[in-house]
Parts: C-alpha cells; sequence; structure tokens
C-alpha cells in the first residue's frame, strides 16, 4: 500500500470519525431542546442549523490543498464540537435548576420541644413521663403522631400563648411550640414580658403538601402570589410572610400590576373561621394559608406562588450582577449606608436592606410596601433582558434551595421561550392599599396587638384593576 492511498484512507477515517461525532453530539443537543422548551423553537432550529453549516464548512476545507484551509477547518470542526457540548451542557444545567426551584409540592413546618432557660433538663430523654404541654390550634395532624414516640404526659392548651404562659407558670416542665411562633416571642410581637428565656431541646419537622395551582399558558392573564419570609436558610420552613404582592400578569399586553398588601393587614385567615389576624402572621400555617387568604381579600382565584426568603433575595441579586432601584425618599439604614432619592445600584445585601426598611418612612409599612414593588419591577426589568434569559439556568442554581414556586419546570421554560420569541419592555403598575392603624384581637396570639385595618375603597379599587388588566 503506497503512502498516499494509506494517507488517503487516513483522511477519510477522520472525516468520517468527525461526521459521526458531530451527528452524535447534535442529536443529544436535539433531545435535550425537546425534553424541555428553554429556547424558541426558532432559536433551536437556528443554533443546530448554524453549528451544521459550521461544521460542513470545516469538512469542505479539509478537502483544499492549503494547510492553512486545512487548518481552519479544524478549528471550525472543533468549534462545531464545542458549541454541541456547551449546548448540552447549558441545558442540563438549565433543567436541573429549574427542577429544584419549580413543583415545589412540599413544605416543612418545624416544632421545637423548649424548656425554660433555667430549667436543669437537658434533653428529650429527660422529659420522658413528664408534663408537656401542646397547643390544640398547632394544624399538624401529623404532629401528634411524631410526639407520641417521645412518651410524654400531654397537657392541651388552647393557643400557643396560654401554652407559654403554662411553661413559665411551673403548669408543665415542656412545651411543643412552632419555631415561627418562637420566633415572634423573640421578637417581642407578643408584648408579653416573659420573666425567663426559652431553650430548645430538639427539633420536629413535620412536611406537608403542598396543593398544586391552575396550569398556565404564555398566552393567556395570570396571577402570581410573591411571599417574602422573614428567615434565612432553606425556603421550604414556613414562617411568617413580611412581603405579600400580587403580580398579575398579561404576557401578550406585556401588562404587569404589582399590588402590595401590608404584613399587618387585619384580615380574617382562612383557617381561622372568620377571626381576623395580621396577614403576616397566616405564613406561619403554610403557603398556602397565606394564599387562601389572599384570594378571600381580593375576591381572585391565583394560580401560582413565589416565595423567596432574605438568603434567596440576597442570592438571586447577586446573581443578576446587582440591580438599579429607584428610591422615591433619601434615607439612611444603619451598618448598611446611605440611600439617595432616584436611581440607585444596588448588591445583594443592599437591595434587602432597602426593602426591610420602613421606621424611615412616615407611612411605615406602606412606604416599605412601595420599595419592594420597586425592586420587583428593577428584577423584571433586567430579568427579561436576553442576556439573563440565556443564562436563567445558572441564575437559579446558584438560588438553590432560598426561592421557590409551584410553576411547573415546563411552565417556566414556556415563559422563557415566549418572551425571547416577544421582546419588548414590559409596562409594570404599581398600587398598594392602606388602612388605620388600631389594636385589636388578633388569631394567633389570642390577644390584643397593633393591626392595620383595611381601607375598603383601597380594596375595591385593586380588584377592579386587576379585573381590567386580567380582561385586556
Amino acid at each position: 500500500m503506497t503512502k498516499d492511498i494509506k494517507k488517503k484512507r487516513l483522511h477519510a477515517a477522520f472525516i468520517w470519525a468527525c461526521i459521526f461525532a458531530v451527528v452524535l453530539l447534535v442529536a443529544c443537543l436535539i433531545r435535550q431542546m425537546t425534553r424541555i422548551s428553554i429556547l424558541p423553537v426558532s432559536y433551536a432550529v437556528a443554533i443546530i442549523l448554524l453549528i451544521l453549516i459550521v461544521f460542513a464548512l470545516g469538512i469542505f476545507l479539509q478537502y483544499r490543498k492549503k494547510i492553512v484551509f486545512k487548518v481552519i477547518g479544524i478549528v471550525l470542526i472543533i468549534a462545531s464540537f464545542a458549541v454541541c457540548a456547551e449546548g448540552i451542557y447549558l441545558y442540563e444545567n438549565s433543567i436541573k435548576a429549574l427542577k429544584t426551584i419549580a413543583n415545589q409540592a412540599t413544605e416543612t413546618t418545624t416544632y421545637g420541644v423548649y424548656v425554660l432557660e433555667t430549667s436543669k433538663i437537658s434533653s428529650v430523654e429527660d422529659l420522658k413521663g413528664k408534663m408537656v404541654g401542646i397547643s390544640t390550634d398547632m394544624s399538624d395532624e401529623e404532629l401528634p403522631e411524631a410526639v407520641a414516640s417521645y412518651e410524654f404526659n400531654l397537657k392541651s392548651y388552647e393557643s400557643q400563648l396560654a401554652l407559654v404562659k403554662g411553661l413559665t407558670g411551673g403548669e408543665c416542665e415542656g412545651a411543643i411550640l412552632s419555631t415561627s411562633y418562637v420566633s415572634m416571642i423573640e421578637d417581642g410581637e407578643t408584648g408579653e414580658n416573659l420573666e425567663t428565656g426559652l431553650r430548645l431541646l430538639e427539633e420536629i419537622n413535620i412536611e406537608k403538601a403542598v396543593e398544586a395551582s391552575s396550569i398556565i399558558t404564555p398566552e393567556n392573564p395570570f396571577i402570581v402570589y410573591i411571599s417574602g419570609k422573614d428567615t434565612w436558610g432553606h425556603i421550604s420552613v414556613t414562617s411568617r410572610s413580611d412581603v405579600n404582592i400580587l403580580a398579575v400578569v398579561n404576557p401578550k399586553t406585556k401588562h404587569i400590576l404589582l399590588v402590595s398588601t401590608p404584613r399587618d393587614y387585619y384580615v380574617p385567615l382562612s383557617i381561622s373561621n372568620g377571626v381576623k389576624d395580621k396577614l403576616t402572621h397566616a405564613g406561619i400555617y403554610g403557603t398556602e394559608v397565606s394564599e387562601d387568604t389572599m384570594e378571600m381579600l381580593y375576591g381572585i382565584k391565583i394560580d401560582h406562588y413565589f416565595k423567596v426568603n432574605f438568603s434567596g433575595f440576597e442570592g438571586l441579586i447577586n446573581a443578576m450582577g446587582g440591580i438599579t432601584v429607584w428610591s422615591d425618599y433619601a434615607f439612611d439604614v444603619e451598618n448598611i449606608g446611605h440611600f439617595s432619592k432616584g436611581e440607585n445600584h444596588l448588591n445583594g445585601l443592599q437591595a434587602l436592606a432597602f426593602v426591610r426598611e420602613r421606621h424611615s418612612f412616615a407611612r411605615g409599612d406602606v412606604q416599605r410596601g412601595e420599595n419592594q414593588m420597586n425592586v420587583i419591577q428593577s428584577v423584571v426589568q433586567k430579568m427579561t433582558s436576553k442576556s439573563i434569559l440565556m443564562n436563567y439556568g445558572g441564575i437559579m442554581k446558584e438560588c438553590d434551595g432560598t426561592f421557590a414556586t409551584d410553576f411547573t419546570t415546563e411552565e417556566i421554560a414556556d415563559l422563557v421561550a415566549y418572551q425571547l420569541s416577544n421582546p419588548g419592555e414590559w409596562n409594570i403598575e404599581k398600587m398598594s392599599v392602606g388602612g388605620r392603624g388600631e389594636h385589636n384581637h388578633v388569631y394567633s396570639l389570642s390577644k390584643t396587638a397593633y393591626v392595620m385595618v383595611p381601607n375598603e375603597e383601597d380594596i375595591e379599587n385593586a380588584k377592579e384593576r386587576i379585573e381590567e388588566l386580567m380582561n385586556e
């Protein structure tokens, strides 16, 4: 066999190996693209065609005599392989990231076995056979079964506040309390001057299903409940909801209406049989209760929820490279810095301080709600830009466990693909509802606390505006 024939055969083998490799990679990429519609069909087709054209040009140049053409051909072939591999990698990461935050079917309520700080009891074993209080207003059906294994001598109380008083008064030696409720005590929200603190012996985690909402399509209007949790750590743990915003979205008209409801709004909870409470306390009983309570207040059907806590909010803003937010007032936040009237470029920590501050404003919580909506507006504007949309999987991955939604992976991907196919600026409208402050009896504390009585005219105006946008 002559050297020329051998050389030609090796060259042919190389060409066929390249063809086989690119066919395999393109097939894998197409499979990933068909698993979930992260990109519009037109984008996906264009990418595949571009890869094949670059590869075909690379193969064509391999048959040219000049060495420079062959080198360029090799570069083009390698480039087509690299684009395929990178596309497969990005799709896989995006799908994993979507699955992490979407389809949230469970929520965790954390209870604790508590004793007084001064108690000599050091473990749950020391409480075996002793009097331990449990409240009848804790709604998880699985809790009594979980507690049974400890072999406590249980004493029932009508509320967690009564239970705390029973513990401090010596009626029982231990107490089973919601950790979210204890955080209210530590914040002084109950107004009770406890003679001594509480010490946690052990946590009891109860998982409960979150009922799936309706399925939406990008062409039709939908309503999202945005809940901001007052905690750090994993988002699945229930806690008070300090941010309660409705996002009414009309993708066809590119119109979003944000309606902010103050945390202290005095409303009946969906589980309280008409007894009123602060809206923020609904979050202690789970996202479903917050969502149902908002539906009752505004007479609407919420399609999905999106919840984020302090960790998730800060991480999301940082992952986006910060945001530029409008402030209606100049103010300072201790240990964070100064916010100017007008535009402010903020990182995650600064944005978190911006949305949490209320004492600097005459309108207090109402202005805080306005600031929260300003931040959401900035996030929406940045998230709907092509550069961010093309990397949303990476952004979500960086915020793993700190924000969640019951949107399905397919719904999120369809919305992103719809925005990429129909680019343009969104019109974001904002409104807040207000009321008057007073002290009144609240369900979760079984006592009087500061609340905001709703302004009925504000509620009616919000209802009308929501209906108008849904019917645009």
